[in-house]
């Protein structure tokens, strides 16, 4: 259609604002009136009517995000007000410290204050412009904090942020000034992230979305950022502003900036400490499931004239605190480096560390795993190193700035010979790790009766490591067997024993002698057989059991459920420790790896130690001290679950994890703790986090307690 150009002028102004409509509407308020394409289309068509009317493109077009590249350094400009960063605080206390100030510095005895918590993004804190012009806001410039005085402009990549309007008109019957500075956040989701290290080389690929999104908005091309689809949640506005605006507290100024700019709706008003501190663990539990970063929140006073009063130090607000999650990664330096030997002879060599706040916990060791990694890590005693919890569990080393190393830094030289028994170590072919072959090494004795005792093997209380150690030197204790010939004339003469106390551990080990026929197996810390396989094991092998006599069931303690909760309602069935023996003797060991999850390397394991003379002997001793291994009926339940993997996510209603657990398995399904597009169902309960998410993502099907039950039926 040809047009005149008054006529493309009214196209391009209706188009502009539509473009900008639709824009708001999907970026800022979640809702899609219209397909991408239709958008798309929009568009094009402006681009069309601008390029045959160049004389009419504006600045703050939808066009006009991409500007032509700088050649140089990023210039350096003055903040029309200086920036402030936040204080943080890593803790209640600290948190409770915060009011402490605030009350102090009002001159109260009490604080009566409500507190507005936002979400903590992790990304590039941007300054905005936007000046008035013909009625309506333009953006003019975007600036990183810099020092606080001036920052980089970056207005050229800031205007590729689709969600971030070039222009705007306020909402009728706000009186503002000609200027108004906004102050955000700049990031990339992790999706985008996903979709921008997959076309980079490794060696250029960004750590994380907060460095992409530094990196993206400092380019010197905005065509390259554009490309990038950063994100931004406003959330600040100029004091004197919000004065003149008549805002009169936080959660007021949050949504005036709703109607006009991007930002993140997940604001709360909590009357108390305490109400922030559980959302604080709600959004630690989800952060995971998140589209893009967080690492806390912030509190801010929500009255603004308490803001005033309060004031600001020299650097941050009084009135606000960041409440940072636990730090996923911190530093440490190497005080010594000492060898661990566990139950498989396995030689581990563990740094010890200065004191350091690690994902909640204080740690002061951490795993270098083997010689390898040593070497690889190039780790010496006094460096300066990189900590993180592997599995949000065990701390280990990741890196070790070197740039920080001292003079006096020393290598790290693996021993050759076992620091406990001085056995030589050995490496077999194709293995990591350096083992002591020595089956009477004082270490690997310690490790393993520490494992047959521990929580989800044998659990018998009272036997710590320091008790244990004191066993094996009184010579009370030289094998896994011995545990359970011991006396009260035994224990009363060990210190820290007292009558009580000896009471309790010789119930316990007695209670021991009773135990689940997967928990036995687990305990007896064969190498590759834990907490699943035993279970494989258990349940896929047919043993020679026989319903317990009266007197015997009389004597079973439920162990962590595995009974459920009415022990003498279940009925159970005993193994003999000699008929384990003679029945694993009799499987042959292509038909031990044949069965599901267990495998070659696993039948191996099993094999050699039952074919090993002194694990034999072991059996007939513990036999011999009363043990027994039982079965509950209810673990040969129709295998309805065959072939099938469930993962189970959130807080069940009823059910305890371990409880579905065991449901699952012992009708013949796996659980995982990972969703992948092999898993068959996500049992799912209150949080259930990112992996609701990713079976979202993937197609998996979601059920609740009430269907898994149903399920069962």
């Amino acid at each position: 259609m040809d047009m005149n150009k008054p006529e493309a002028k009214q196209r391009i102004d209706k188009l502009k604002e539509e473009i900008w409509r639709l824009n708001k509407a999907y970026f800022i308020d979640d809702k899609s009136d219209v397909s991408e394409d239709v958008r798309d289309a929009l568009k094009k068509e402006l681009i069309d009517l601008e390029t045959e009317f160049p004389d009419l493109i504006t600045s703050d077009s939808p066009t006009q995000r991409v500007g032509a590249p700088l050649d140089g350094r990023l210039p350096k400009v003055k903040h029309l007000t200086p920036k402030e960063s936040l204080s943080d605080a890593f803790s209640h206390e600290e948190l409770e410290d915060w009011i402490d100030q605030m009350q102090r510095a009002l001159g109260k005895e009490k604080l009566e204050a409500e507190y507005l918590c936002e979400l903590k993004i992790d990304g590039l804190n941007i300054s905005l412009l936007y000046e008035k012009k013909n009625d309506r806001y333009q953006l003019t410039r975007g600036l990183t904090r810099g020092n606080g005085i001036e920052g980089e402009d970056v207005t050229h990549t800031v205007k590729t942020i689709r969600a971030l309007p070039l222009s705007f008109e306020l909402p009728k019957g706000i009186n503002a000034p000609n200027i108004l500075e906004i102050s955000g956040e700049v990031y990339m989701s992790k999706t985008a992230l996903k979709k921008l290290n997959k076309n980079l080389a490794e060696s250029n690929q960004f750590a994380n979305p907060r460095n992409a999104a530094a990196g993206s908005v400092r380019q010197l091309d905005p065509k390259v950022t554009a490309k990038r689809d950063l994100q931004m949640f406003c959330y600040g506005l100029n004091t004197k502003t919000a004065d003149e605006i008549g805002l009169k507290t936080q959660k007021e100024l949050m949504e005036f900036l709703q109607k006009i700019v991007p930002v993140n709706k997940e604001f709360v008003l909590v009357k108390t400490l305490k109400e922030a501190e559980k959302l604080y663990e709600n959004f630690q539990k989800k952060r995971d499931s998140l589209a893009y970063d967080i690492d806390g929140l912030v509190l801010k006073v929500n009255d603004r004239r308490m803001q005033h009063d309060l004031g600001s130090t020299a650097k941050a607000p009084r009135w606000a605190r960041a409440y940072k999650f636990p730090a996923e990664q911190k530093t440490a330096q190497i005080l010594d480096i000492q060898l661990q030997v566990g139950r498989t002879g396995a030689i581990t060599p563990v740094a010890l560390l200065t004191p350091t706040q690690l994902a909640g916990t204080t740690v002061t060791r951490a795993t270098l795993h083997n010689a390898d990694e040593i070497e690889r890590l190039d780790t010496r005693i006094g460096d300066t190193v990189i900590l993180q919890k592997a599995g949000d569990i065990i701390p280990e080393v990741v890196e070790v700035m070197k740039n920080l190393r001292p003079k006096s830094a020393k290598p790290f030289h693996f021993p050759t010979h076992c620091p406990s028994c001085s056995e030589v170590l050995e490496r077999p072919e194709g293995e990591v790790v350096h083992r002591c072959t020595n089956s009477k090494c004082t270490a690997m004795r310690q490790e393993h009766i520490e494992h047959l005792v521990s929580r989800y093997a044998l659990n018998i209380e009272g036997l710590g490591k320091e008790t244990i150690e004191v066993l094996i030197e009184q010579g009370l204790v030289s094998d896994l067997a011995d545990i359970f010939f011991l006396t009260q004339e035994d224990l009363i003469e060990l210190p820290l024993f007292k009558e009580k106390k000896t009471e309790n551990v010789l119930t316990a080990v007695e209670n021991a002698k009773h135990t689940p026929l997967d928990r036995f197996l687990f305990a007896l810390g064969i190498r590759h057989i834990g907490r699943e396989t035993a279970e494989i094991l258990a349940t896929r092998i047919k043993w020679p059991s026989k319903e317990l006599t009266a007197e015997q069931s009389e004597q079973l303690t439920p162990q962590a459920s595995i009974f459920g909760t009415e022990k003498k309602e279940i009925k159970v069935k005993g193994i003999k420790l000699s008929d384990i023996l003679k029945t694993l003797h009799e499987l042959d060991e292509d038909e031990l790896a044949a069965i599901d999850g267990i495998g070659p390397i696993v039948a191996q394991s099993l094999t050699n130690w039952i074919d090993n003379e002194d694990n034999q002997s072991l059996l007939y001793k513990m036999e011999n001290g009363g043990v027994l291994a039982v079965i509950p009926e209810g673990s040969h339940a129709p295998q309805i679950f065959a072939g099938q993997t469930f993962v189970i996510t959130g807080t069940l209603p009823t059910l305890s994890r371990e409880d579905a657990k065991k449901m699952i398995k012992e009708r013949g399904g796996k659980v995982s703790s990972s969703v992948s597009a092999k898993t068959s169902y996500v049992l799912a309960g209150d949080d259930p986090g990112s992996k609701f998410g990713k079976a979202e993502e993937l197609g998996v099907e979601v059920v609740e307690e009430d269907r898994f039950l149903k399920m069962l039926k």
